[in-house]
């Protein structure tokens, strides 16, 4: 339970972290999605996502249904592990 927990735990913070940043042109300018479109990237941290911020106020996703779908796995996977060791705990001073 303890290695279950640890792994999805730290998959849902990288990945939240890569989700979050994905629009930033930290290292590599030009393949930043938001690099050529003349918008803004922005990021938002919980839950994770980037965003390009364009001319127009319209805010558009990079980041996609899967790798959304990954951070959340992960991140219910780490609480149903919380949840699950509270119960055996419980059971286990029964």
């Amino acid at each position: 339970m303890l290695i279950v927990f640890l792994l999805a735990g730290w998959l849902t913070v990288f990945v939240g972290w890569a989700l979050s940043q994905r629009a930033q042109p930290s290292l590599f300018p030009d393949t930043s999605p938001c690099y050529g479109t003349r918008s803004a990237p922005v990021s938002q941290y919980f839950p994770p996502d980037s965003f390009c911020l364009h001319a127009d106020g319209d805010l558009r996703t990079v980041n996609g249904p899967k790798a959304k779908l990954v951070f959340w796995t992960a991140a219910n996977t780490t609480l149903a592990m919380v949840i699950a060791a509270a119960f055996a705990r419980l059971r286990q001073r029964a």
